[in-house]
Order: C-alpha cells, then structure tokens, then sequence
C-alpha cells in the first residue's frame, strides 16, 4: 500500500504531509477497516469516463509514454518534494520566480548555465534534512544565502555580479546537508545569460 500512495506523491495527488501521515497509520494499526477505508479513499480505480478521441490542443502536453492518459498540470508555487531520490534540472528550462523543494536524504542538482530566467530576482526555498544540494551559476550571477543552517556545510563561491544578470536568492531551512553554489563558464549555446553577458 506504501508503494501505492507513493505512487501519488510522485503523479502530484497526494501531498507529502498527508503521506508521512497515511504511512504512519498503514505501519501502526492492526485494524483492517482502517486499511480498506484508506485503500477505498486514495487508492480506488474508478475506470475513466468514455471521451470522443479528440487531438490534442496546441499548448496541452501530451505525455509520451501514454499519449491518451491526462496529465496533471502542476499547481503553481507547489513544492517539488523527494525521499531518498534525486532531482536534477540541467540544460535548457526556465528558472520560475519561486521554486519550493522539500528533500529528505535526496540530492538536488540545478544547473542554471543554459536556463532563462523568469524573473529579474529567481528565489529557492529549501528545506531539507541529511540532503546534498548543488546550484551551477554563469559567471556575472549573484547569489545571496538567506539559508538557516544546522550541522550543514554551506559554500557560496559566486564571482563578480554582472549589473544586467538575475540573481538568486536562497531561503528555507537545512539540517545535516552540504549546499554548493558554484561558478562555471556557461557552454557555448544561445541563452539568455550569453545574450545579458554579450555572447
């Protein structure tokens, strides 16, 4: 059942308090009600409605592997949540104005060389615990630490910022992490940080 609900977590429907709470009630009760109402709420299949085979809209993502299944857009501002995994954003995506992750035992990989910035000012909020988190900036990019640590070792090795670059703000809370912000040159492709820094 914990495979399941996870399950959930992971296809954004369920949020992860209520899955720290769920699984703590699925390991301590011997009532089998309790299970089978958990099971019939949050696990029930319930066979999808019959729809007309409609093509789908211009701007509507199509998931590759299942191009018939809906796709759950991501709400807006929701943490992006891991245990014991890893989450990586490298290449060519848009940074948001505000970015929530929560991590527990996971790693964190932001590679913002070849990225767009949304905004003028991108914030992460971080609250992890016994996690690693590495954050690669261009040359020219500033970025303040607004973390609360415990027993984490935070380095922030930025370079001079560039007047016309987005800055990066970090907040939230670590505990028993390691954090790295590092510099490296930005490989040659057309971005928005090569075009700021006259590439």
């Amino acid at each position: 059942m914990q495979a399941d609900l996870t399950r959930l977590v992971g296809t954004g429907r369920l949020q992860f308090d209520e899955f720290d709470r769920l699984c703590d009630v699925v390991w301590s009760t011997q009532d089998k009600s309790v299970l089978d109402h958990i099971r019939a709420q949050y696990l029930s299949y319930r066979p999808p409605a019959p729809m007309q085979q409609q093509p789908p809209l211009p701007n509507t993502p199509v998931p590759m592997a299942q191009p018939d299944a809906h796709l759950a857009m991501p709400v807006e501002n929701q943490p992006v949540v891991s245990t014991m995994g890893e989450i990586k954003r490298v290449g060519q995506w848009t940074v948001p104005e505000k970015s929530r992750f929560k991590l527990n035992g996971s790693t964190l990989k932001l590679d913002l060389r070849q990225a767009q910035a949304a905004a003028p000012v991108c914030t992460f909020e971080i609250n992890a615990t016994m996690s690693v988190v590495e954050i690669i900036v261009p040359p020219g990019v500033y970025v303040e630490n607004r973390l609360r640590d415990t027993l984490s070792t935070v380095s922030v090795e930025t370079t001079q910022p560039h007047p016309n670059a987005p800055r990066v703000v970090l907040t939230g809370v670590v505990r028993g992490c390691t954090v790295k912000v590092i510099t490296r040159q930005a490989p040659e492709t057309n971005t928005l940080w090569n075009k700021l820094f006259g590439g």
